[in-house]
């Protein structure tokens, strides 16, 4: 598995897979430790011997409801990916993650109080980069995939917008974008005048 270090329980159930498994954990604000993440991802499927790595590319939790944007670096690093739709029927309990409502154990509290955990999940056939085919074209190809499968709307923008300001760049962009919208052309209706 590949996921971001934590620290207190959640940190303490890290090192005890990894002695059961090797797992890749890194450090999600230091820039050298993806490029550390990359390598040790393209050594590990390199190496046939080893078993298949499992990747959450969004990054973070969602609501159920959609896909949000895809991290590109787990569509670099090459090989096969065996894409799964996972779609959680909140009936009996909900199963999303609000990390920033709820900490580690009250969210697992809540899990193992449930009723049950009621959940779809679709294996869909493998896909490789095509020719010509970015990294970034081939995450949005793969989303689109399960987003089709099951059922979930899909979202251009990245789940750590939950987390994180909104940058003003991105803000500003989508002003100017609706400003479009609304006068049309960037001018005012002139034949009115």
């Amino acid at each position: 598995m590949v996921g971001q270090v934590h620290g207190g329980l959640m940190g303490i159930i890290q090192r005890a897979m990894v002695k059961a498994c090797p797992h890749v954990w890194f450090e999600r604000s230091e820039m050298k430790d993806r490029h550390l993440v990359t390598k040790r991802l393209r050594e590990h499927i390199a190496d046939k011997k080893k078993l298949p790595i499992l990747i959450f590319p969004e990054g973070t939790c969602i609501n159920n409801t959609s896909v949000m944007m895809f991290k590109k670096g787990s569509f670099e690093i090459g090989g096969t990916i065996y894409p799964v739709a996972i779609k959680y029927n909140p009936q009996f309990g909900d199963a999303f993650w609000n990390s920033s409502k709820y900490n580690m154990v009250s969210y697992l509290l809540r899990m193992m109080t449930s009723w049950a955990i009621v959940c779809d999940v679709w294996y869909l056939p493998p896909m490789t980069r095509e020719e010509g085919e970015d990294a970034v074209q081939f995450a949005n190809r793969v989303k689109s995939a399960i987003a089709r499968q099951g059922g979930l709307t899909e979202l251009p923008w990245d789940g750590g917008l939950k987390r994180d300001k909104v940058k003003n760049t991105f803000k500003e962009e989508q002003q100017k974008n609706y400003s479009k919208m609304i006068v049309g052309n960037g001018s005012l209706n002139s034949e009115s005048d």
